[in-house]
């Protein structure tokens, strides 16, 4: 596909930092349009359990390429359990504020994706300094793959049975608004006006990038994956390695057939991780009825909410010192 060629070639030659002229708009992107916006925000809620499951793992295939890893481990803010919490629920927050507020100046949402922009730029200032290259917009698209890739190509594998063209138009424009206010130049932002097409390119991304280097199992990946994931059980102590790097690569051949033993890569997960990975499927496929979707709606937002105000296992891992994470607190 040209549009993957040109990301591939050129993108990593294009930067996203304050370099670059399309990193310093502050202004709403030309085709923003607020009623289709909240609309994408609603979709968001609507499948809320499955939008973060699908950024979990997405950010679990970010996690294998290599100028990233090269990046956070110069930052060292993922190089423990407890830095990787930090800095991974610090995201989800800021996640959360990306999908409830208005998209104006002043708002909460404005001054995440500030803030967020000034972390980028910090650290892309540093990478030039230490390993003689910044963030580029390849760097940035796979970031934002990441949040919405699996969930528009692998729906169903999340728990999102949705056929409405209209909903995934509205969720795509938020990523497409969303990539603008973070620098990714309109030639390489994968999300596109046309459901079909924004669908082809995550494919591809997915096909050509993320599965190979997933599947590489590069040994400072696995380590920064295993940070993450131990951070994150105290949000949710389902979260284990083995399994979920198991579920994603299936989710990458798009075939649940392969979980059985007749597949060697399972017959060699821990009984754990096999129940793990067989409730996965249990769970997304029940997930296609209202009343099922809803629930796992609720309980993913009572656990927002105990992050935010009562991390109890966040206490008992690192300490109550350390287990609030605060962002936006004058807002």
């Amino acid at each position: 596909m040209e549009f993957v060629d040109n990301l591939l070639s050129e993108g990593t030659r294009a930067a996203c930092d304050d370099s670059v002229e399309s990193f310093n708009n502050d202004g709403l992107p030309p085709f923003y349009d607020e009623d289709l916006f909240k609309r994408g925000q609603a979709f968001h809620h609507k499948h809320i359990f499955g939008m973060f499951l699908g950024s979990l793992l997405g950010l679990l295939a970010d996690l294998s390429i290599k100028s990233a890893l090269a990046i956070l481990s110069m930052t060292k803010q993922s190089s423990s359990d407890l830095s990787a919490y930090k800095r991974y629920m610090s995201t989800i927050f800021h996640v959360v504020v990306w999908y409830e507020s208005e998209f104006k100046p002043g708002s909460r949402l404005w001054e995440s994706v500030k803030m967020v922009k000034a972390k980028h730029n910090r650290a892309s200032k540093k990478a030039m300094k230490v390993l003689n290259f910044g963030i580029n917009q390849t760097d940035m698209i796979l970031a934002q793959w990441g949040f919405m890739g699996l969930v528009v190509t692998r729906s169903k594998f999340l728990g999102i049975h949705d056929d409405d063209e209209e909903g995934w138009k509205s969720f795509i424009h938020v990523w497409r608004v969303l990539g603008y206010a973070f620098g990714i130049q309109d030639q390489f932002n994968i999300c596109r006006e046309s459901v079909a097409e924004t669908r082809a390119i995550c494919e591809e991304v997915l096909k050509r990038i993320m599965e190979p280097e997933v599947a590489e199992k590069d040994s400072r990946f696995i380590l920064m994956s295993t940070y993450l994931l131990d951070g994150l059980w105290a949000m949710n102590p389902f979260l284990e390695l083995t399994s979920f790097l198991f579920y994603l690569r299936t989710m990458f051949k798009n075939n649940l057939s392969s979980i059985n033993e007749k597949n060697e890569e399972y017959r060699r997960l821990s009984k754990g991780a096999k129940f793990r990975v067989n409730f996965l499927v249990f769970l997304t496929s029940l997930m296609r009825f209202r009343l099922v979707r809803e629930l796992m709606g609720y309980v993913k937002r009572h656990s927002l909410w105990l992050m935010k105000h009562f991390p109890c296992l966040a206490y008992y891992k690192f300490g109550k010192e350390h287990a609030h994470v605060d962002i936006l607190t004058s807002y």
